[in-house]
């Protein structure tokens, strides 16, 4: 803008800032006077450049004395989107912002930046990000991405608009392309340390560990930069999602070598350790931890000693030592907020399952009713036993004949009970849960809420089978049966409703119940053996690996020396067929290699790049506000909205025959927020993790429509929730195609089962274990047109 500065914020004029005197107007008149008078003089000579050039330099001058409203007559015409006249614009826009008017700011630039003669014009920094957050706000996605894209490396230590590129051009485009091309403006200097953090989160986002490395630079910045335990943190964080315990031992000496404080980094070695689950074979996590709570007093951030307690409770839980994690809860509950950890989750622990055998008197419970719930229906969750033994069982359904007491029996278990109340219409008015204590009576007052809209049906649209079987497999992580049954008594869940009510569905059983069990057991299918002491040694560590999805096997080695077995991706791409997986494995968790594509003929190729994250659309955050309740939560739905639209893309173009997708952020989401709903008392149905289910209800639907009738969905999680640090057993499965019989498979099958089921749906025989979670398939079932890709599924997997 011709040297011309934006004024400090905190003396430009808003709009309830004091105004000039009637002598200042009178000065300002007279001066504006004058130098209109002048250009009118240059610009009836023929010099219409030159008056525009001496109108820009005048309304510019005012702007930087901060004569805003001098700055405002100056520029009343000329603006345009050429020459002197962007000048004029900007500095207008400026004075414009001066004095409160945003609007008119983006009215003004918003048609001259559209311009085809616009499009080598990169306004202000401030005035970029302006246009660049409203052209984003209102959908002009194409527009911003453009403007985003010459601003940028103009602008190129204004790290707001870095990020802004990086939002706005991922979704148009190969994202690992642009990463590269932001990544080759970014010189071997320490001033763009700032830019170097920014790209790496963004390749940490995409699960690229060794990339976020290699940007970050071996140079670390000096310890008295504000920077440098945000590089030194950002470097180990992505050598412990690789998986490289060496690396992050290298990093935290060079820290100390540089000087950083040693209780402060043993503590952060410590809380590594167990976030990321790295097992170091000279120091056990726990003692470690402990350890570095001794010397709480000496850390200076507060958040490491949160962290370093929160962790803590969390590890001794998960190694089944809850009398320990409830002595460190205790101890806690006077140093950090414990929000998020429930006391009594810990006592349930402690008090541990009861035994079935043994008589226990149930609990009384009462509902008070109200006057207008009258004629209304209370359903609840099925009691303990039933719910132990079929977690997707429906609800008991009670009539409200009138106001008054509403009694039933109900015996302690796991999971509290939940409820949800309608009234003579059928509208939802409220809802919630209670833990039934033995021999007592709780009652529960009913607060009638305003009647909640319940989603429409949802309304089957495939198109026409074209002979020829795909397999969508989606797998949201932690996703939990009793969650979804709540939400689908709140009627919340439409899509679900037709996956499981016109569908094959089955509860199985995931053990031990983690994430990277559950899908080393998907993805590399083993024939049941005798098993030598190898094995379970293995299978151990594999346990220990597994927890909250982010552990390595400190036993892994020994896969080495243990038979090979199949992979899932590799036996199915074998022969024609094209399989694709987002599993999101990593140097953790051993699911195949993620977007990876194998088939036809077993050839091994990339997936095209996928956007790590899309920010929610308006319309998508006015049905699930939620999702936005803080920066992680709006992390986490912003990166499940970009694996659902990478999933409808790959429908669209139509090339895999079968894909397998992991949601991994819904299992940090439900951590983060499953205590709230493993209480007491009546919660509604709201909260960013039910909002959570029901983003991921309509986006499944969206992907239904996409499917013809001979495709089947297919839909598993690895594991259900308990508590907010503890796993359910129980996971889901369900399968909806043109020829998938109605009903339940019997009991609980073992997770490890499906791999067969899902080779047989793709008509490829395998000799891997069944165990009767795949529907029953007759010839009937099989699309004609392409026997060569399709085929029944044999008898013997029956």
């Amino acid at each position: 803008m011709g040297g011309t500065s934006i004024p400090r914020p905190t003396r430009a004029r808003g709009p309830h800032a004091r105004r000039p005197s009637a002598r200042s107007r009178e000065v300002v008149r007279w001066r504006v006077a004058l130098i209109l008078g002048l250009l009118s003089i240059a610009s009836a000579g023929g010099c219409r450049d030159d008056a525009l050039e001496a109108q820009a330099q005048a309304t510019c001058e005012a702007v930087d004395a901060e004569r805003f409203d001098e700055a405002l007559t100056l520029s009343g015409s000329g603006s345009s989107a050429v020459g002197a006249g962007r000048r004029i614009a900007e500095c207008r826009c400026i004075a414009l912002l001066s004095l409160g008017d945003r609007d008119g700011c983006t009215a003004l630039l918003d048609p001259l930046l559209r311009a085809p003669e616009a499009q080598d014009w990169v306004p202000h920094a401030v005035l970029t990000k302006l246009i660049l957050r409203t052209w984003q706000a209102s959908g002009q996605s194409e527009a911003a991405a453009a403007l985003a894209a010459r601003a940028a490396p103009v602008h190129r230590e204004d790290l707001d608009l870095l990020q802004l590129e990086l939002m706005l051009r991922a979704p148009g485009r190969d994202e690992a392309e642009l990463l590269a091309e932001i990544g080759s403006r970014i010189e071997d200097d320490p001033s763009w340390i700032p830019q170097r953090l920014v790209l790496a989160l963004a390749f940490g986002r995409r699960g690229q560990h060794v990339e976020s490395i290699r940007v970050l630079g071996d140079t670390a910045p000096a310890l008295e930069s504000p920077l440098s335990t945000v590089w030194y943190e950002s470097r180990i964080k992505a050598q412990a999602a690789s998986g490289d315990l060496a690396a992050v031992k290298q990093t935290f000496a060079d820290w100390r070598r540089a000087g950083g404080d040693p209780i402060d980094l043993a503590a952060r070695y410590a809380l590594r350790l167990s976030t990321d689950q790295l097992a170091d074979p000279e120091h056990d996590t726990i003692d470690l931890l402990r350890a570095a709570i001794a010397t709480s007093d000496a850390l200076r951030d507060r958040n490491i000693v949160w962290g370093l307690h929160r962790r803590l409770i969390s590890h001794l839980l998960v190694e089944g030592r809850p009398e320990e994690a409830l002595a460190a809860f205790d101890a806690a509950s006077g140093v950090v907020d414990l929000t998020g950890v429930s006391r009594d989750e810990i006592v349930r622990a402690v008090r541990g399952p009861s035994d079935p055998a043994a008589p226990i008197e149930a609990a009384r419970v009462v509902f008070r009713i109200p006057s207008e719930l009258a004629g209304g229906r209370l359903v609840v969750s099925p009691d303990a036993p039933e719910a132990a033994a079929r977690p997707d069982a429906d609800y008991h359904d009670l009539a409200l004949e009138g106001a008054g007491e509403r009694a039933l029996a109900s015996s302690p278990g796991l999971h509290p009970r939940r409820w949800v109340v309608r009234d003579a219409s059928g509208a939802v008015r409220g809802s919630g849960a209670f833990w039934p204590e033995p021999g007592t009576t709780q009652r529960i007052e009913v607060e009638p809420r305003p009647p909640a809209a319940r989603p429409v049906a949802f309304a089957p649209a495939r198109r026409p089978g074209d002979g020829r079987r795909r397999v969508i497999a989606i797998l949201p992580d932690c996703g939990d049966w009793r969650l979804v049954q709540y939400l689908r008594a709140r009627g919340e869940l439409p899509f679900h409703d037709h996956l499981l009510e016109q569908g094959h569905r089955a509860v199985l059983e995931s053990r031990p119940a983690f994430t990277a069990a559950a899908l080393q057991s998907l993805v590399w299918p083993a024939k049941p053996r005798v098993r030598a002491t190898l094995d379970w040694i293995h299978d151990l560590g594999l346990e220990l690996a597994g927890l909250e999805a982010v552990g390595s096997n400190p036993v892994g080695f020994l896969g080495l020396v243990l038979p090979e077995r199949p992979n899932l991706f590799e036996t199915l791409g074998e022969g024609d067929r094209v399989t694709a997986n987002m599993l999101l494995a990593h140097g953790r968790i051993d699911a195949g290699r993620h977007a990876e594509i194998v088939g036809p003929d077993g050839h091994h190729r990339t997936l095209p790049s996928q956007a790590a994250y899309r920010p929610l659309a308006e319309a998508e955050l006015a049905r699930f506000p939620s999702l936005v309740h803080d920066r992680d939560t709006k992390k986490f739905a912003e990166t499940i909205a970009a694996e659902m639209d990478a999933a409808e893309r790959i429908v669209r173009e139509g090339e895999i025959d079968f894909l397998f997708l992991r949601l991994e952020a819904l299992d940090l989401l439900t951590h983060a927020h499953f205590g709230p709903l493993d209480g007491r008392g009546q919660d509604d149905g709201r909260g960013p993790l039910l909002d959570t289910y029901r983003y991921i209800d309509e986006r499944l639907a969206i992907l239904d429509r996409l499917l013809d009738r001979d495709d089947w969905l297919v839909y598993l999680s690895d594991h259900g929730i308990r508590s907010s640090m503890q796993h359910e057993e129980d996971a889901i499965f369900a399968v909806l195609g043109e020829g998938v019989p109605k009903g339940r498979a019997p009991g609980k099958p073992a997770l490890r089962g499906i791999p067969r089921s899902l080779a047989s749906m793709l008509g490829v025989e395998t000799d891997w274990p069944e165990t009767g979670a795949g529907p029953a398939i007759d010839a009937k079932a099989t699309p004609t047109g392409a026997p060569a890709r399709v085929a029944s599924i044999p008898a013997r997997a029956r």
